[in-house]
């Protein structure tokens, strides 16, 4: 038996498997078995596949195409070692690869998966970029940002303990397995950069609308199944007396009130288990009434002046709550009017997030890929560009969209808006926009017409 099991799903990768296997081959460790599984390719994948076919480490599987995480499953049943690895037929290895995460499982009893740093590579193999990872227990502590999918080296007693890949889901893989494995287990990672990751056209991780959509349905599956269950307040604060004229609760959206955008979501969102609509104003209180299961409350002069700042609003609404009516939260949902391009499902995965991963609060944000500067002495610095052609998580950029701020109500009643272990949800550009001027609303108006077209 092998210590270690390599295995390969492999879908139209003709032009990169070989480099990939021949990675394999030029390890310092040799105790290892490679298992191909070609999944119904249609291009010359299996005529390269065909010069290993007689490796004596090499057993070569051909099926019609099943996906991802069926391959998986199988590699699963059929691997021998005591770790397991997956690596994607387009990527390769370091020659030290398997001897470094293979070590540190060795020595590390109390670890069940362990990941390195990566480089990015273009089709061609020229690297773009060297990606370093936060230290594990140093660096974060928050463990929303999961191990890479491929190039993970598990133990394989753990991946059997934890039922193998869910085959419900076509990508994301690595996410789904990482939501339910840090609930028992305790994962490692390497601040060495140990595979080549290919970077080309036809990489599944391109199509950031479905990494999310998956991630979102992981989330809402896990949490409904093993999440703790938590009484969310949700809040939409409305006023008339916004210093940005364009979000008035009755600007005009495609025939809409703007207020009405949100609202309209609340019937979509499961996790909430109660909705108000906060306000100075009756006509905003009255709009809200029409629709089925919206409370509302009027402000009181004091929480209507401008310097008031939210957290001293929810405050004195959980105190009113509890004092009318003896109802107590377990979380508060700001949901401002003024982003109402957030879906229902944006609230749930949020929701979700904070069960899961056991956090303070939970923000919607958008990563900020473009290069970013602050003021300095010396004019503008880089606050996250690549240093040496190294990207490093530590400096990534978050912009919040103001769309969700979930925070526990304990953490309110501390004084506090947001607490100290904060998780977010990523959205896209489109469902992003904030209305603070009219090119944001303008912007609003075309994509929610846009929409409208799309679905008549």
């Amino acid at each position: 038996m092998a210590k270690i099991t390599v295995y390969m799903p492999a879908y139209n990768y003709g032009q990169y498997i070989e480099k990939a296997i021949e990675s394999i081959f030029s390890q310092t460790i040799t105790d290892w078995e490679l298992i191909v599984i070609d999944d119904g390719s249609t291009d010359n994948t299996i005529d390269v596949l065909s010069k290993y076919k007689d490796h004596p480490k090499v057993r070569i599987i051909e099926q019609e195409n099943k996906g991802l995480n069926v391959t998986n499953n199988i590699a699963l049943r059929l691997s021998n070692g005591k770790y397991i690895m997956r690596l994607d037929a387009d990527d390769y290895l370091d020659e030290n690869a398997l001897l470094i995460l293979s070590n540190s499982l060795d020595t590390k009893p109390n670890i069940g998966l362990v990941y390195p740093d990566y480089y990015e590579v273009n089709a061609q193999g020229e690297i773009l970029h060297q990606v370093r990872r936060k230290k594990i227990g140093e660096e974060v502590e928050v463990l929303d940002l999961p191990a890479h999918g491929a190039c993970t080296m598990f133990r394989r007693k753990v991946l059997v303990q934890l039922g193998g890949y869910a085959e419900i889901f076509s990508c994301q893989d690595g996410y789904e397995l990482w939501v339910r494995f840090i609930q028992k287990h305790n994962p490692y990672n390497i601040n060495i950069p140990l595979f080549y990751y290919r970077q080309h056209s036809t990489s599944l991780t391109k199509n950031q609308k479905k990494i999310l959509e998956t991630r979102r349905h992981i989330k809402r599956r896990f949490a409904s199944q093993n999440g703790k269950d938590i009484k969310v307040l949700g809040v939409i604060p409305a006023t008339r007396n916004s210093v940005y004229s364009q979000n008035d609760p009755f600007t005009d959206i495609a025939g809409k009130p703007l207020i009405w955008h949100t609202l309209d979501q609340m019937k979509t969102v499961g996790s909430l288990d109660r909705i108000i609509v906060s306000s100075e104003d009756n006509e905003v209180l009255d709009f809200a009434r029409q629709f089925k299961d919206i409370d509302t409350i009027e402000r009181s002069e004091e929480l209507c002046r401008s310097t008031m700042k939210m957290k001293d609003l929810l405050r004195d609404l959980l105190d009113r709550l509890e004092e009318e009516s003896n109802y107590k939260p377990d979380a508060v949902c700001i949901l401002y009017i003024n982003t109402p391009l957030r879906r229902g499902y944006h609230i749930d995965k949020a929701v979700d997030t904070m069960k899961i991963f056991d956090v303070d609060s939970v923000i919607s944000v958008q990563e900020e890929l473009r290069h970013c500067y602050h003021h300095t002495r010396y004019g503008l610095e880089s606050i996250n560009m690549p240093e040496n052609g190294m990207r490093i998580e530590r400096k990534s950029i978050y912009t919040e969209n103001s769309a969700i701020y979930l925070t526990k109500s304990d953490v309110i009643r501390g004084g506090n808006f947001l607490g100290r272990k904060i998780g977010h949800i990523a959205m896209l550009p489109e469902e992003s926009i904030k209305i603070n001027s009219e090119y944001d609303l303008w912007m609003v108006r075309k994509i929610i017409s846009g929409w409208e077209n799309n679905s008549a």
